[in-house]
């Protein structure tokens, strides 16, 4: 949860406070794009190791290592876009408000 708070943080200082306007549509886009790629660089390593002849004990540790590092890798951008969708969230419904 602290890593939640300060990743909002974060993101209200440097994208929300601003003096420059950002396109949030962009930003959630590439940001999941990123999220998508690590995705599939995890999902090439365990497929990799699954044909590897590796010992069975030892993979399995590797496993466990590969997937706690993509846990890892992941969680600041799954979080990111979290914070982007909830600001794109807000932006329209500001948008629809100040048209209706």
């Amino acid at each position: 949860m602290q890593n939640q708070q300060h990743v909002s943080s974060v993101f209200t200082r440097l994208v929300v406070g601003a003096e420059r306007t950002f396109d949030l549509p962009a930003l959630l886009q590439n940001t999941s794009r990123t999220l998508s790629n690590l995705d599939f660089e995890h999902q090439h390593e365990m497929q990799r190791l699954e044909r590897s002849r590796t010992d069975p004990m030892l993979k399995r540790q590797i496993v466990e290592n590969l997937r706690r590092r993509h846990r890892e890798r992941r969680q600041p951008y799954v979080m990111l876009i979290a914070e982007l969708s909830k600001h794109l969230s807000s932006a329209v419904s500001d948008d629809l408000q100040a048209a209706g």
